[in-house]
């Protein structure tokens, strides 16, 4: 199917809670705020487990050393993997979530889903520590995002994201610290150290204020042109000397969100770092390009753009776009949100390397 979730006799393998579908608007959409782990499960057509068998040789009928994952509910060929692979259930997840979550008794599911025949699932679920910017209605909410993959292809992987709440972007920011991504191996140790993964989310849950307080920085802080093109350039290699036209387009795109400033929902926000955050976000989640490799052929657009988003290199740059655009506006000049930086212009309609420049001129502050 074109948006690569899995659709099974049942219905299609996804949930989404406060009645918001998602890009594909399929699956189950409920009115409720959220719903628990076991709930989440059934919503999404995750409750079946997988079995691990060896293979045999096609030809002499054999044993061979690899083993295949299977869909217990419908048999279903999921991956072929080594024989150090250690099963993990879906409801081994909803109880590694629910264990990180003991603390926050209001934390419910939102969404979970499985992508292609199941090979890989995930569950988000909503957690308590909203971020206000500025004392504005600019506010990200905090979720934990658990994924993994039956096929060996994906980590069991908790880390806690947000999403802004105006726009509906997803800023798979890294809280500051890479630290706050949890990946662990499918191995015979996995479960010792999921241990691991509820301290370290746990901790990163707690520094939830100190990534406010950054935010809050980034919105008083001026972007200026060498700034801009500071943080192009940590993001994106020397694209100029190089002249890589995809490249250079994104740039581009980056740079007339910025000017746009999310179709100026927030004035106070204009030219500054924060926006520039935001524009870079916008950017990877609804405009960057990507290959159909890996199975996409069939997938539409917005659908391989929201798995970059999440699972691929869009999620790495919005994680990096962070560190790098605060260390490239520390001595920046303090943003007044009272004074209007520049005025809205059309972007030219020239090419070339002349292009960046003149982009900068018109959108961003001197």
């Amino acid at each position: 199917m074109a948006h690569n979730l899995n659709v099974t006799d049942k219905g299609v393998a996804f949930f989404s809670a406060n009645g918001l579908p998602a890009w594909h608007r399929l699956g189950t959409v409920i009115d409720k705020e959220g719903v628990h782990g076991e709930e989440a499960l059934k919503l999404a057509l995750l409750d079946w487990e997988v079995s691990k068998l060896q293979l045999h040789h096609p030809i002499t009928n054999e044993l061979i050393p690899s083993w295949g994952v299977f869909r217990n509910d419908n048999n279903d060929y999921l991956g072929t993997v080594g024989s150090q692979f250690t099963l993990f259930q879906n409801h081994e997840g909803v109880e590694l979530v629910d264990t990180i979550l003991l603390e926050d008794p209001n934390a419910k599911y939102v969404t979970a889903g499985a992508l292609g025949k199941g090979e890989k699932i995930w569950l988000l679920a909503k957690i308590n520590g909203d971020i206000r910017i500025m004392n504005t209605e600019d506010i990200h909410k905090e979720y934990l995002l658990f994924t993994m993959g039956h096929d060996g292809s994906l980590a069991i992987t908790a880390k806690l994201v947000n999403t802004r709440v105006v726009c509906n972007n997803t800023l798979n920011v890294a809280l500051g610290e890479k630290g706050n991504e949890v990946k662990i191996k499918h191995t015979a140790n996995a479960k010792r150290r999921v241990e691991i993964a509820k301290q370290v989310i746990k901790k990163a849950h707690d520094r939830i204020k100190s990534i406010e307080d950054r935010f809050n920085e980034l919105a008083q802080r001026k972007v200026t042109k060498e700034s801009f093109m500071d943080v192009m350039t940590k993001l994106f290699g020397d694209f100029r000397e190089a002249e890589n036209k995809r490249t250079e387009n994104r740039i581009v795109q980056i740079a007339g969100l910025f000017e746009s400033n999310d179709k100026n929902a927030f004035p106070q926000f204009r030219g500054t770092a924060y926006n520039l955050l935001n524009a870079i976000t916008e950017e990877v989640d609804h405009y960057a390009g990507f290959r159909r490799t890996g199975g996409r052929e069939s997938m539409t657009d917005d659908a391989i753009r929201a798995e970059n988003a999440l699972f691929g290199t869009g999620a790495d740059l919005k994680e990096n776009a962070l560190e790098v655009i605060l260390e490239a506006t520390a001595n920046a000049p303090r943003h007044n949100p009272m004074v209007q930086i520049y005025q809205s212009v059309e972007i030219p309609k020239s090419s070339g390397s002349s292009l960046l420049d003149s982009i900068c001129d018109n959108h961003v502050s001197q």
